[in-house]
């Protein structure tokens, strides 16, 4: 199992699943934590073309370049769709926030052979 600290140090690219109109939603806020630590941080939602002036990827496969750890803050039901593509996209690691876990997702993503941490960003950003 991946540390989430060691992924939050070490990773620069990250995809945020889940943004959405409300500024003060996880994913929102999760997106500015990851900027605020001089991440990469694209937000990812097929419903949005853009939020608060900014540009929205419909798919993690749009956003200008590779990302390295894919943030789940969405639904079980909706991000266990997201995994293929992680896989096929090459990117080794997701990051579940809490709410987004289902034993399906987990057991998919290990035979996708995809790591998984399980943690708050918003709380992990605090040790690095």
């Amino acid at each position: 199992m991946i540390n989430p600290e060691t992924l939050l140090r070490e990773s620069k690219t990250f995809a945020v699943l889940g943004v959405n109109q409300d500024p003060e939603s996880y994913a929102n806020l999760i997106l500015k934590k990851l900027r605020e630590k001089n991440k990469v941080a694209y937000p990812i939602n097929p419903k949005y073309p853009s939020l608060f002036d900014e540009v929205v990827y419909s798919s993690i496969s749009k956003t200008p370049t590779l990302v390295e750890v894919v943030v789940f803050v969405v639904n079980p039901h909706i991000g266990i769709h997201y995994l293929q593509d992680i896989k096929d996209l090459g990117i080794k690691a997701i990051w579940l926030q809490p709410g987004t876990i289902s034993d399906e997702l987990l057991q998919k993503a290990k035979e996708l052979e995809i790591d998984v941490v399980e943690a708050c960003v918003l709380v992990v950003s605090n040790f690095i």
